[in-house]
Order: C-alpha cells, then sequence, then structure tokens
C-alpha cells in the first residue's frame, strides 16, 4: 500500500494541471460567453460549457481566483442557457449539460455554491429532461444528475428513474463484466466499445465522489452502483497496462476522455497499480501530449488538431479535453476525501494471464510487461476485423505499430481492405473478389505459449493463426488452407510513419526484410515466405497513433483447392 503522502502529491499535480487550464478556457470564451470549438464549426459548442465549469469548479476548491471564479459563473450561464434551447440542441448533448454543470455546483466551494444556486438554481430546478435512454452511458449520466439535483436541494430524486437506470445498466452488463453501451430500450446491437465501458463505470462512480453526505435513504442506489462497478473493474483490469493506458478498440478508442475515466476508476478501485498501472502512472500517461498552447491531443499523438487523426467525427477539441479533464477533478476528489470502492482490497494477480471473454468479443494477453488485446469478431460498427491484435506493449520499446481502424460502418469491403489500417491475410478469389477476416461471429480462441491462437474457417478457406508476444519481438504465425482456388495470397501490417513527433525510416534488409528506425530505436520486420515486402506509398489518418501506412507482404498465388500455405512475419527490436 502506497503512503497517504504519494496520493496527496499526485493530486497536487493533478490540481496543477487542471490550474494550468484556466487560461485556456479564458482564450477559448468569446464576449458572450460562448465556448466553441475553435478549429469547427459543426457541433462546436456542445456540451463542453457545463464541463469547463465543473473544472473552472474544481479549481476554485483547491486554489480559488477571481478569474477562475468568474468564468465559472460565465460557464454556468452559457450552460442554463443551452438547457433552455431545446429546438436548437439535441436532447442527448443536454443531457450532458445538466449532469455536469449539476456536478459543478457540487465541486464548487461553499461560498460560490451558495451564490450559484441563488442565480441557476431555479431554472435547473425546474428543467425537465426530454431525453430517452440513448445507451447506457446515458442512462448513467440520467442516474447521476438525479442525485446530483438531490444533494444540491433543487429538487428531490425521482425513485422510479433511479432504479429504472440502474436496472437498464445492469441489464447491459455481461457476465463477465463488461458493460455494452450499444444498447436501447428497443434494441441490444453488438457494439462492444470498451471506451464507454470505461466512461459508463466512471459515470457511476463520479457520484460517489462529488456527493460529500450520501443520503442514508439512497444507500440501496449505492450498493447497487458499487457493484457494477466492482464487476466492470474485474473486466476491466485485464485491459490496463503498466504505461497507465488500457486497450480499446472500436467507437472512440484512445480519445482524451478515456484518460480522466480511467485514472478517476483507478483512485477509486486501485491506485496503488493492482490493475497494472497505478493512479499516478495513469494520470501522467497523457501528459506529454500537451500543446505549446495548453491544450491536450484528443487522440494520442503530436500532430496538429487540425488534422484530427484519429478522431471520430464528433471529437473536438474543447469537448474531449474539457471532458477528460473533468476525469481529472474526479480523481482528485477521490484522491482528496481518500474514498475507495467496498472489498477493492480483494485482489488477482495481473502479471500474467490470457482473459478471453466470448461475451464482448475480445481476448488479452499480458506477460509482465509484454501486452496485446485480440479482436474474436467485427463487431457491428465495424471498427477493427476479427483476429485484430491491438494495443501491443513490449518491454517498454517505442513500437512504430499503428493502433487499427476501418474507415466506416457503411464503407464496402474494397475500401476496408485498401483504405483501412489494420493487420491481417487478404486473399482473392477467382472471381477477382478480396476478402479479409470480416466474420461477425466469434472465431475459435484459445490462449497458446507468449500469446494467443485462433481458428476461422468458413466456405472459402481455414485460417489458424497465433499472435505471439516475447522479448524477441512480435510474432504473427499463420497457416491458410484454400478450400475454393484463390488468385493471391497478402499480410498486411500497419505502420505508423509519423506521430508529429516520432518519424518512421524505412529500407530494405535482403529478401523478406525491411529495416525500421522510429523513436530511436532499431527494428526488423521479416517474413521469410514473402515473394514480395514493401510498404505502400498512400498514406491514412485513421488510427489514433498518427499518419500510418500498411507494409503488404505477397506470399502466394494461385492456390488451388486444398492447398495451404504458412507463413511468419516478425517485428523484433534491434538490440543496441
Amino acid at each position: 500500500m502506497k503512503s497517504a503522502e504519494s496520493f496527496s502529491a499526485t493530486a497536487a499535480f493533478m490540481r496543477e494541471a487542471l490550474r494550468r487550464y484556466v487560461p485556456v478556457i479564458r482564450s477559448w470564451t468569446t464576449p458572450d460567453g460562448q465556448l466553441p470549438d475553435p478549429y469547427e464549426t459543426v457541433y462546436s459548442e456542445n456540451y463542453a460549457p457545463a464541463n469547463a465549469a465543473a473544472v473552472l469548479a474544481s479549481v476554485c476548491r483547491s486554489e480559488r481566483t477571481e478569474e477562475a471564479a468568474g468564468l465559472l459563473e460565465v460557464m454556468l450561464a452559457r450552460t442554463v442557457e443551452l438547457l433552455g434551447d431545446k429546438p436548437g440542441v439535441t436532447p442527448f448533448c443536454r443531457v450532458f449539460l445538466y449532469h455536469y454543470g449539476l456536478m459543478a455546483l457540487l465541486l464548487a466551494p461553499e461560498q460560490d455554491r451558495s451564490r450559484l444556486i441563488r442565480r441557476f438554481g431555479p431554472a435547473l430546478a425546474s428543467y425537465e429532461d426530454d431525453c430517452v435512454v440513448v445507451n447506457t452511458n446515458c442512462a448513467a449520466l440520467q442516474w447521476a444528475m438525479e442525485l446530483f439535483a438531490d444533494a444540491l436541494g433543487l429538487r428531490p430524486a425521482s425513485r422510479d428513474l433511479l432504479e429504472h437506470r440502474l436496472a437498464f445498466i445492469a441489464k447491459a452488463q455481461l457476465e463477465s463484466g463488461f458493460i455494452n453501451d450499444e444498447v436501447t430500450e428497443e434494441h441490444n446491437h453488438d457494439g462492444m466499445p470498451i471506451a464507454y465501458h470505461a466512461f459508463t463505470l466512471f459515470l457511476l462512480m463520479s457520484a460517489m465522489a462529488v456527493i460529500d453526505n450520501w443520503p442514508d435513504r439512497y444507500d440501496a442506489y449505492r450498493r447497487d452502483a458499487e457493484r457494477i462497478i466492482r464487476q466492470g473493474m474485474s473486466w476491466l483490469r485485464h485491459t490496463v497496462t503498466p504505461d497507465g493506458a488500457f486497450a480499446m478498440v472500436e467507437r472512440s478508442g484512445y480519445q482524451m476522455f478515456t484518460w480522466g475515466a480511467l485514472v478517476s476508476l483507478l483512485a477509486y478501485t486501485a491506485p496503488d497499480g493492482e490493475y497494472g498501472a497505478s493512479v499516478a502512472d495513469a494520470f501522467r500517461n497523457w501528459l506529454p501530449y500537451i500543446r505549446e498552447d495548453g491544450t491536450y491531443g484528443c487522440t494520442p499523438n503530436h500532430l496538429p488538431h487540425t488534422l484530427r487523426v484519429g478522431f471520430e467525427t464528433y471529437t473536438h477539441l474543447n469537448m474531449y479535453n474539457l471532458l477528460g479533464l473533468t476525469g481529472i477533478a474526479v480523481a482528485e476528489r477521490v484522491l482528496e476525501r481518500q474514498l475507495r470502492l467496498p472489498e477493492s482490497e480483494q485482489r488477482e494477480s495481473v502479471s500474467q494471464d490470457a482473459f478471453v471473454d466470448a461475451g464482448s468479443g475480445y481476448a488479452f494477453y499480458r506477460n509482465g510487461t509484454h501486452f496485446f488485446g485480440c479482436t474474436m469478431r467485427m463487431h457491428n460498427r465495424k471498427y477493427a476485423p476479427a483476429m485484430q491484435g491491438f494495443h501491443f506493449r513490449l518491454d517498454g520499446y517505442p513500437l512504430p505499430i499503428a493502433e487499427p481502424r476501418l474507415p466506416g460502418l457503411h464503407e464496402t469491403a474494397e475500401r476496408h481492405i485498401r483504405d483501412g489500417v489494420w493487420e491481417g491475410y487478404v486473399v482473392t478469389d477467382e472471381a477477382g473478389v478480396s476478402h479479409f477476416p470480416n466474420t461477425m461471429e466469434n472465431i475459435e480462441l484459445t490462449p497458446a505459449s507468449d500469446g494467443l491462437a485462433m481458428v476461422f474457417e468458413n466456405e472459402l478457406l481455414r485460417c489458424d493463426k497465433t499472435i505471439a508476444v516475447t522479448g524477441c519481438g512480435i510474432t504473427w504465425s499463420y497457416v491458410l488452407k484454400a478450400k475454393k482456388p484463390l488468385r493471391s495470397c497478402r499480410h498486411f501490417i500497419p505502420l505508423v510513419v509519423y506521430d508529429g513527433r516520432n518519424t518512421l525510416q524505412i529500407g530494405t534488409g535482403g529478401d523478406g526484410k525491411l529495416l525500421l528506425q522510429y523513436a530511436g530505436k532499431s527494428y526488423t520486420l521479416e517474413c521469410g515466405e514473402a515473394v514480395a515486402l514493401d510498404m505502400d506509398l498512400s498514406r491514412s489518418l485513421l488510427s489514433v497513433s498518427g499518419v500510418s501506412a500498411q507494409v503488404r507482404a505477397v506470399i502466394a498465388g494461385p492456390l488451388g483447392a486444398g492447398q495451404t500455405v504458412s507463413w511468419t512475419t516478425v517485428l523484433r527490436p534491434i538490440q543496441p
């Protein structure tokens, strides 16, 4: 157990990071009190003012200045104004505005809170939420904001709503503990975004953090929420890596708000590093992505905001910077109050394990500082193929492997293959149609020595694939048997060519070998069975890792029905 002094020091660093953001918020604020995104016009202001208010309230609590207090009032005024604009602001956006506006009041010091409630309390108390449950994170927002309004004395919480929203989230939680965010009252889609699993847990636990005196009459709801969080963290712990990040794929993976969510969750459940990284590790993880103007990269690279590298369409600088920092404000409050999830001291070792969850369609392998996640199927929104490794960690090396991302839900298979950022095979049939592992059914997946072994089979082929991570590097091994004639077989490997700070230098090293230099380290990428091995000339902005390109290994072709081809591709660090 780390000392209280070390947690106090981490909380102090968090307070300083929040304090340094006050000038950024001031620079974004227009004379009439709006908070537009500096680089976008569509969906520009959204719910950013409410998150700005939460950040400013946290600053006022720890080191009140007239500048921060004045901006806090301006941001709350804008929040209330947007809540009143029902024709112009979507119901889902107003849920965020209401939730975080109330959170800001709870985070504010008493002298500011009383004054702000006198000014804004009547409008907030009379506000009627007209948003139906859109997904589980919406349900968590609505659950918490009922409690927030009650704690502020604005109006009593609706017990029916509290019960319904928690039941809704619990129903979306799989037996493994994973919460599927792509669930509505009418539909249960196979979305499975890891980012929103964490975000839903964060929204539940933030109520524990910012409500100072939990009413006895709501204890049953608190215990239910704690149970959901406990089960959810039992799943999420398998994704956490020693560098303070956690493995994600699908919607909003590695966007800045996930940083704040993880930091606060670790502060509440495992601050000492029992899940692979301490709260201090997680807090430091995103700090290198700060820019000269004080803003942070919305995705973990050093490229300009205007390029939107790895951004989702709805990602904006103001929205995700402030949402991420709200998570830091909640984490600071948890550490200050020394809150801890009950029974959280009971831990299983995460130093070495292989975790396979067929329900969510993910598997994770860990051996000390070696780590990767893997998809067992392509999910509903088609962000990554099946059998896709992600979040590779190799003993601290800055790996030039790009995080995967496909172009989009409604794009063709041809564009997924041509423009996507991913690792896997591509075969071409006799009709000239290309195929990749885009199955939406789980493949067979089992733990293997140093990694995970997979089998995918359909009417065209059978593919046996193993991903292994050792001190010698990352190995992708394939055995592919054609059931019908195939014209060609290729292997794609995505590389980061520029992350805004580090460039990839690449050259040939003989048959089946490429020489790579990236972030001060040297590597070889080898495939002895390849007929040709080279990097494509096109570049992609899809991956959160940075500008990327595909290495393509031509393996074999043509293949007759019944023929088998096997190959092994290895990314190997060159020891100095």
